[in-house]
């Protein structure tokens, strides 16, 4: 297939109204492939890369794949043959490794979904009185003419975002559809909306749950290693990369590695030392070492993304930085860059997990709590009264405000539903009533994402994460490499959640599940790590270094001429960067929102 840059596509339903609307597209932009109907409408119409479309037509259905998946021709028609109805294909999507959009197609339905936790979304838009999907909500506002919700921009301003506002739309008349749920079309009926998926409870012990999640990465990262050729991959020191790299060193295909680190001042970062000695039992894997000062600074090239995202993302203020390996593997040939991302947000937990051990699980709660409070320097009485915090969800989103911020000190315990947002003194009181009036809105209907607030808050993160990764996917591919983040596969998410909370989620040890699912791949010495880098001072560093070129963007802010921001209060901070007003405040979230306002 055809195309270069991001893939993307668009869904038609068979009917007239939308093939009109379909080929009015494909006249307009001729480079795009199309997969047909079993009709001849169109169906599926944008561009892809080799082997990232999988297409087969039984007798009651069309099925499409698109993405990264671990399945041949034969194997899904043989999945799909008993299949009559796009509904009956919930189990599909969890059944095979990868992250890819699942498309089917029948006489008057239609079903399209992304994955399960949001690697792949989706989102819908009617043109000319047709309903219209797609995998990319900028591209959908493009062809819809659609212009952005600056509720929506006041609302992404925010650190940290209220979960449901993260499936709100960022454009008017453009509507994502949720993580976890699939959009269905049937003639004559309003497009609905339906869930597919539910995470997994966590009920398993350590050795079920280790050997759930060695399984399912161990296939995700064989997946990404079966054809043959040149790899690359983040091998930053700790556990996340370096359990990738040897997964992938001993996957499929045979695969020549480059394992890539970044070398600084290891007084106060030590991940070089760890990187090192991983790098030294990583059998034919070159090891690419370049010294912390050839990597770009935080805030390097903030505003010169050259993506046009579906949401704000705030790794744009790390840009330069994120991509400086990538570019570097596109010289060297890489056909794909996999990461560690994903694994903090499955395998770290927090404290906030205990809330509901705490009548069940007494002992437990109070014994991990006295570790929390040590390792946090949390006193017995700020412990003891966020325990006692029993409000429902809706009760608790009804008390958020933008009258008083709230903090992001990890001095301060919070066991809530929601952290109280930070509020900014550069937003204006334009922003801070378009926030208010969308809190009113959606208190009276609100729901959580999970029945216990640990749970809510993994999903929320595990959300927020996928929705990253989706920028940085981007800038992969810019930057001439796409990068996979294989942790953030549904099967490896779900096997992950599966495992009791306390595993995940303990002050006595470092990621406890995935070292046990890692015995035996990973060597014991960099099994055995305690220690995590911080790259806190690059960040401030970065401040320092780029306060001019920061200043500079206030000075023809989209934000500003919005109504939102108070370019003034800005330009004054971003000179003054050791101020108190940047701890904890929203700095990456407003320049995430600038830099996407002015392409949206």
């Amino acid at each position: 297939m055809s195309g270069h840059g991001t893939p993307f596509f668009f869904a038609f339903p068979d009917s007239a109204a939308a093939c009109a609307v379909a080929r009015r597209l494909c006249a307009d932009r001729p480079e795009l492939d199309v997969i047909p109907h079993a009709s001849g409408r169109p169906w599926i119409v944008g561009h892809w890369s080799a082997g990232e479309l999988l297409v087969v037509r039984s007798p009651h259905l069309t099925v499409a794949l698109i993405g990264t998946f671990g399945v041949t021709a034969a194997d899904l028609a043989r999945r799909v043959a008993p299949v009559r109805e796009p509904t009956g294909l919930d189990r599909l999507g969890l059944e095979l490794p990868g992250q890819f959009h699942l498309l089917a197609a029948t006489d008057g339905a239609m079903r399209v979904q992304g994955t399960a936790y949001g690697t792949r979304r989706i989102a819908w838009t009617r043109i000319a009185g047709a309903v219209v999907a797609g995998d990319r909500a900028a591209e959908l506002a493009r062809f819809a003419g659609a212009g952005p919700d600056l509720t929506s921009v006041a609302l992404r301003l925010l650190n940290p975002l209220p979960a449901p506002f993260a499936d709100r739309a960022m454009w008017h008349g453009v509507r994502p559809v949720p993580p976890g749920h699939c959009l269905e079309l049937r003639e004559g009926l309003p497009p609905r909306q339906r869930r597919w998926h539910r995470p997994p409870e966590p009920v398993l012990g350590l050795a079920e749950a280790a050997r759930d999640v060695r399984s399912t990465l161990t296939e995700a990262v064989a997946l990404r290693t079966a054809d043959s050729g040149l790899i690359s991959a983040d091998l930053s020191g700790g556990l996340d990369s370096t359990s990738l790299c040897f997964l992938a060193a001993g996957g499929p295909g045979n695969p020549k590695l480059i394992a890539c680190t970044a070398t600084g001042d290891e007084s106060e970062n030590d991940d070089g030392h760890w990187a090192r000695l991983a790098a030294e039992r990583l059998v034919d894997t070159e090891h690419f070492l370049a010294p912390a000062s050839e990597l770009p600074l935080f805030y390097s090239g903030a505003m010169n993304d050259g993506g046009r995202h579906d949401t704000p993302v705030g790794i744009v203020v790390s840009r330069d930085r994120v991509t400086h390996f990538i570019e570097r593997m596109a010289e060297r040939g890489s056909r794909l860059h996999l990461t560690g991302n994903g694994g903090d947000h499955l395998f770290l937990g927090s404290a906030v997990d205990y809330h509901a051990l705490l009548p069940t699980r007494p002992l437990l709660t109070l014994a991990a709590l006295r570790g929390y409070r040590t390792l946090f320097g949390w006193s017995r009485r700020a412990v003891a009264g966020a325990l006692l915090d029993r409000r429902s969800y809706r009760r608790s989103f009804a008390a958020l405000t933008t009258r008083s911020s709230g903090s992001l000190d990890p001095g301060r315990p919070s066991f809530g539903w929601l952290h109280d947002p930070v509020i900014a003194s550069w937003f204006t009181l334009d922003c801070l009533e378009r926030v208010e009036q969308a809190l009113a809105e959606a208190a009276p209907t609100v729901e959580p994402l999970a029945a216990t607030r640990g749970r809510h808050h993994d999903l929320a993160g595990i959300h927020a994460g996928t929705q990253e990764m989706r920028g940085l996917e981007e800038m992969g591919r810019l930057a001439g490499v796409p990068v996979a983040n294989p942790y953030f596969d549904d099967r490896v998410v779900d096997a992950a959640l599966g495992a009791r909370p306390e595993l995940r989620a303990t002050p006595w040890a470092y990621k406890p599940l995935l070292v046990e699912a890692m015995r035996g791949i990973v060597p014991d010495r960099s099994l055995a790590r305690r220690t995590k880098g911080d790259g806190s001072p690059e960040a401030t560093l970065g401040l320092y270094r780029h306060r001019e070129e920061l200043a500079a963007v206030w000075e023809d802010s989209a934000l500003a001429r919005a109504g939102l921001v108070d370019p003034d209060a800005l330009r004054r901070l971003c000179r003054t960067p050791g101020s108190p007003e940047l701890a904890y405040n929203p700095l990456t979230s407003t320049l995430a929102c600038e830099a996407w306002l002015r392409t949206a």
